[in-house]
């Protein structure tokens, strides 16, 4: 049969189909008369193994060296290789899950209770990082590289929520922020100088921005009024997950959901 022939029965496209026997992975009869390859039963038989090989996300190279080399332990190997990798990528897939349904949630929260105020009960340790500048820190390198994993924050002092009187802007900082958990299970470092918000009791609220360095005050009134109606004092800063982005005439609308850990007065 021709490459086409094969292409359609085997579901391999002819590029792919080419480039195996390139690698000399298919190694089709080569007619002399017109240089056209003919493939055979065999051929097929081949590729079809070396697809489910690929499926299951043999390299290459990996399925190359199976070939060539007589001892079945080679191919044990790949094939142990091959599934730790799988298994690591099912963890990764579980925790990414794990971050859009905690995402989600938040926006199906909104939409039912905006502007409300709620005490959550908050299970696990989170660190957060900041972005202090243009200059992103060494440290978060790896933290970006794996933004899936993570929550999108923005971090409002405590002093904020227990003064007196406030100034006509609050500033704050943006940054990162994920579980203990999590880091430890991807195996991604935790900077000395990370925020941490432990287990306990948090008020939650929420907070629409369309500026990185400061917002009204007059958007936390609610939850500072909350907060001595009900005798709660703030444990420490905020940590927040950043849940959608709108845009308006004047630009971007950030949507956070912001946690402030308490305690009683």
């Amino acid at each position: 049969m021709k490459t086409n022939t094969l292409s359609n029965l085997s579901g391999v496209n002819a590029e792919t189909i080419r480039k195996y026997r390139d690698r000399s992975l298919l190694r089709p009869a080569c007619n002399p008369e017109n240089g056209y390859y003919e493939y055979s039963q065999a051929d097929f038989l081949n590729l079809l193994y070396i697809r489910k090989l690929r499926g299951a996300n043999l390299s290459i190279d990996s399925i190359a060296g199976t070939y060539v080399c007589d001892e079945s332990e080679s191919l044990r190997q790949e094939y142990e290789k091959t599934l730790e990798d799988l298994q690591k990528q099912i963890r990764q897939l579980k925790r990414k899950e794990m971050m859009l349904r905690l995402t989600y949630r938040h926006y199906e929260r909104d939409a039912a209770s905006t502007g409300k105020i709620s005490e959550i009960e908050s299970f696990g340790t989170k660190y957060d990082m900041y972005f202090e500048s243009e200059v992103i820190p060494e440290e978060m390198n790896a933290w970006i590289r794996n933004v899936d994993l993570f929550t999108l924050v923005i971090n409002i002092r405590k002093e904020f929520f227990e003064a007196e009187s406030l100034p006509e802007r609050i500033p704050f900082r943006i940054g990162m922020g994920t579980y203990q958990d999590v880091l430890e299970e991807e195996q991604i470092s935790i900077p000395e100088e990370a925020a941490v918000f432990p287990e306990g009791r948090y008020v939650s609220f929420f907070l629409a921005i369309d500026n990185l360095q400061s917002f009204e005050s007059g958007k936390l009134d609610e939850v500072r009024k909350y907060l001595k109606e009900n005798g709660l004092q703030p444990a420490s800063d905020t940590t927040a997950y950043l849940y959608r982005v709108t845009f308006a005439d004047t630009g971007y609308h950030f949507h956070f959901c912001v946690r402030l850990r308490v305690k009683e007065s």
